[in-house]
């Protein structure tokens, strides 16, 4: 399709987004943490949801409470198990907790129009709804808190988009320290490690995923390391800069390390990974991907802007417009050290070259995100580097490693309160001993409307280059509506 026919295209889209603003109609919000507190959503995200801005950040690293003086602003008042009284007494009593007084979830709702022009089994696509999701999150009292994620409907075209699993669900841990809250955390289940470069879960492009979650080297099938769910431990915290402003977050953790269905397979090789999954269950073994497990570590350093436990109050955060500016520069580095099972010849199966592990792979890089009045850009430099522990055969040659580099450029803009345009550009540049892939670009756009406060309709396109192997999303527009009830 030529660039005028992509132009007409995504005008048209940009059309409809605006006609649906004016025949759609209200719904009423009651997240769970707007219900708990009583306050809009935009407290915490920024200009549009899920993506967060300073204080939702905050919040997020206190254990899902306000930085500073929480019970003030708690207008749900919670159900307490045990007083006061029993910490006075404690080991020789039971340390109280709270619940809240009404079942803590929401739900998440969206639907979506794609069009695919190089698809041959089919150019478009409505899914009706196409996803919900239940979301849950609350305290237990004043150091406890928790968060889970479980689709209960994704219409994927079968069956088995009907299938309901939990997604993320962990505690958190958060003990004062030297009369302060946010320093150490203790992070336990199933949640996206904080080494990922962005959280795929934030992200308000959704026409496509970062590739950096999504990429994955040919002897591991489709194992990728920032797969956005793991199970495991994760240890992070925090504190504040000079006068209160910026300041220093870290994270480090164990994960079981996972396959991921959604990664990217330029040989076609799930198959053959989830055959041997059957036929290990069939011999009574539990399969996993990673005998060993995998572990990371992360630093960020914040100058300016909000504390990153909070600084500022809350009221400045509840502003009815411009919450999302804050002028900052944030940088990080972070790395992920795992270990995958590897096929010796992915072209010839499994039956004599698949070893349970034996690829010792890194993923390492840098960030900076960078906001500015009604801007937020965002840069990453991701490595990848796989080294099996024997060689690998494709296409008659042989090598044991794989290495790439991934640079990720993101830019939000918020036009107006309600009309937020995003752009993402990905510059990926395998460098394979065997099956190498030639370097490749890709381009993502959404431009979200909030038609409410919860209520967002958006509009994008992602494309790729000539060289982009095939797996890669290519020339897919999508329009969509997301709703949180």
């Amino acid at each position: 399709m030529n660039l005028f026919l992509r132009l007409v295209l995504m005008c048209f889209v940009f059309v409809s987004a605006a006609v649906g603003l004016f025949f759609s109609r209200s719904a009423d919000a009651i997240p769970v943490f707007a219900r708990k507190y009583q306050t809009a959503c935009q407290t915490c995200h920024w200009a549009t949801f899920p993506a967060l801005n300073s204080f939702g950040k905050a919040f997020k690293d206190n254990g899902y409470t306000f930085p500073s003086d929480d019970e003030v602003y708690v207008k749900e008042s919670p159900v307490a198990f045990g007083g006061e009284g029993w910490k006075k007494m404690f080991p020789k009593s039971i340390w109280p907790s709270t619940i809240t007084s009404v079942p803590p979830v929401a739900l998440q709702i969206d639907s979506n129009f794609l069009v695919n022009p190089k698809n041959d089994k089919g150019k478009t696509a409505f899914d009706g709804i196409g996803a919900v999701e239940l979301l849950m999150g609350g305290t237990l009292g004043e150091s406890l808190s928790w968060f889970g994620a479980a689709p209960l409907f994704e219409n994927e075209g079968s069956a088995k988009g009907s299938e309901t699993h939990v997604e993320r669900l962990f505690f958190v841990y958060s003990p004062t320290l030297f009369d302060k809250k946010g320093l150490v955390n203790v992070e336990v289940g199933r949640f996206e490690p904080r080494a990922t470069p962005r959280s795929q879960h934030l992200s308000i492009i959704g026409v496509t995923r970062y590739l950096f979650s999504t990429w994955s080297t040919p002897p591991a099938s489709n194992f990728t390391a920032f797969f956005p769910y793991q199970n495991g431990v994760e240890f992070f915290g925090g504190k504040n800069g000079p006068k209160g402003n910026g300041g220093l977050i870290w994270a480090a953790g164990v994960v079981n390390g996972e396959r991921s269905g959604d990664a990217f397979d330029p040989d076609d090789l799930a198959g053959l990974v989830d055959s041997i999954s059957e036929k290990e269950g069939e011999s009574g073994s539990a399969f996993d991907v990673n005998n060993s497990k995998d572990y990371y570590a992360r630093v960020s350093y914040k100058i300016g802007g909000m504390g990153v436990l909070g600084g500022g109050t809350v009221e400045e955060s509840q502003k009815a417009t411009e919450n999302w500016q804050d002028n900052s520069l944030t940088l990080s580095g972070f790395f992920y050290r795992g270990n995958a099972g590897f096929f010796n010849d992915p072209e010839d199966g499994f039956r004599t070259s698949w070893h349970s592990s034996g690829n010792h792979f890194w993923r390492y890089g840098a960030e900076a995100e960078y906001s500015w009045w009604n801007f937020n850009l965002f840069g990453a430099a991701t490595y990848f580097s796989d080294n099996t522990a024997s060689d690998v055969t494709i296409g008659g040659e042989s090598g044991s490693n794989f290495d790439a580099a991934l640079y990720t450029a993101e830019l939000r803009w918020v036009a107006l309160p309600w009309i937020v345009p995003a752009v993402r550009f990905e510059n990926m540049n395998p460098s394979y001993d065997v099956g190498d892939i030639a370097s490749f670009n890709t381009y993502s756009t959404d431009i979200t409307v909030l038609i409410r406060a919860n209520v967002k309709f958006t509009v994008g396109a992602a494309f790729a280059d000539g060289n982009a192997p095939a797996g890669v999303d290519d020339e897919i527009y999508q329009m969509g509506v997301k709703i949180g009830l």
